[in-house]
């Protein structure tokens, strides 16, 4: 009976055993416990790096967008510096009147709208310089200088380009035509010598048939050049293009690629040649040196001399009398700005510039680049009124920039983009 009792504490080890190896209760709500924990961890991971993310592109987001603001507070003070400059005139004179005291009698002339971006520039960097000389160093000083980002500014007026809105009658038509002929014959390179170039003078007129009021075409007889009304509609040249001719004065200059005619390549000569605005005469002091040597050009005094004094279909060849009058005028401006004097204080020391060509070019050069002195008065100026402030400002990696353009006369903006 012995082996019996040893076999059932035998099985009831067995059966021990095995109870003690399967799940209890306890053992399920633990093993349900961990897999939460860990999906709970799982995703608290995802969520905590998501925050992560989120909160760095937050932290860039605004450093860019302070960044962005203060690019264009800097731009905008540029702006508004230098239209306070401009408008000083009176405070300038004053201070020029003293200093003429001083130097007995003789006054020097300032154009504060052509220096008032040395001001903006000085109070951006704090320090002024002339002809690689610091004359003024204010670092350190309060309301002088940027802790943070730069600024800056470059100023000219726009009376130094063609104004293509002075169109008023037939006879402001014409002297717009004639120089504005000139100007692409200068743009263009055209090889014909004393022939009207057809493509050259149907651009020129449709840039004004644009501007002007009525819906007729303008023409020119080929050999006198005179402009003549016609009766023949604007329309057709338009109709490939899906509109028509303005017939109202230009906004923009951005306006003259819609011309008929107008190609890429020759607007990226002209747009800075040409305004919109109400300029007058062109200012000899700040025209584009093409733009000089297109006056010079259409005012000869011997129009025969022309096709040796602006030799069409050369460029830039030194070589050609009108370049090289262009060069020397070039190099007086230059230098006359350096000093901050006009390089032409009146419109009789320009024309009288070339009757003392003789003394600094060869004889047959001068004598072919002889003026009309009554004509090239007609068209040019030492002064302008339209002053065009380009303007930037800077804040890390951020640029903003500014162009407006200021009527003096009246101290209001004409013009106003920011980029």
């Amino acid at each position: 009976m012995a082996w019996r009792a040893d076999m059932r504490e035998a099985l009831a080890a067995s059966q021990r055993a095995v109870g003690d190896a399967a799940p209890g209760p306890s053992d399920r709500q633990r093993g349900v416990a961990l897999l939460l924990a860990m999906t709970a961890i799982a995703i608290l991971t995802i969520f905590s790096l998501e925050f992560t993310y989120q909160s760095r592109v937050a932290i860039r987001t605004s450093t860019y967008v302070e960044q962005e603001v203060e690019a264009y507070l800097h731009a905008r003070s540029a702006v508004e510096l230098a239209a306070l400059v401009i408008g000083s005139v009176d405070i300038v004179e004053s201070i020029l009147n003293k200093y003429s005291a001083m130097m007995g009698g003789r006054r020097p002339t300032i154009n504060t709208a052509a220096y008032a971006c040395e001001f903006v520039n000085a109070f951006c960097k704090g320090e002024m310089s002339m002809m690689g000389i610091q004359l003024v160093n204010m670092e350190g000083h309060p309301g002088v200088g940027l802790k943070r980002g730069t600024c800056g500014c470059s100023s000219n007026d726009d009376d130094g380009r063609v104004n293509i809105n002075r169109i008023g009658d037939l006879n402001q038509k014409q002297a717009v035509f004639d120089t504005l002929y000139k100007l692409l014959e200068r743009n263009e390179g055209v090889t014909q010598t004393n022939e009207l170039d057809k493509d050259m003078a149907n651009l020129a007129l449709g840039i004004i048939d644009w501007a002007d009021k009525d819906t007729n075409k303008t023409d020119v007889e080929p050999t006198t050049r005179r402009l003549q009304e016609t009766t023949a509609p604007e329309a057709a040249a338009y109709l490939k293009h899906g509109y028509k001719a303005k017939d109202a004065p230009f906004d923009t200059i951005e306006e003259v690629r819609l011309v008929e005619g107008m190609t890429d390549a020759m607007w990226c000569k002209l747009r800075d040649q040409l305004t919109v605005y109400q300029t007058e005469k062109l200012n000899v002091n700040t025209a584009p040196i093409e733009v000089i040597k297109a006056l010079i050009c259409k005012n000869l005094a011997n129009p025969a001399n022309e096709p040796i004094a602006c030799a069409r279909g050369f460029g830039q060849n030194p070589f050609v009398p009108v370049n090289v009058a262009g060069q020397y005028i070039e190099v007086c401006r230059t230098l006359k700005k350096m000093v901050f004097s006009p390089p032409f204080a009146n419109t009789a020391r320009f024309v009288g510039f070339f009757d003392k060509l003789g003394t600094v070019l060869p004889a047959d050069y001068a004598q072919v680049l002889q003026i009309n002195h009554s004509r090239m008065l007609d068209d040019v100026g030492v002064t302008g009124k339209i002053v065009r402030i380009q303007a930037y400002g800077t804040s890390g990696r951020v640029v903003k920039k500014i162009q407006a353009l200021l009527d003096t006369t009246s101290q209001r903006w004409v013009y106003w983009r920011e980029d």
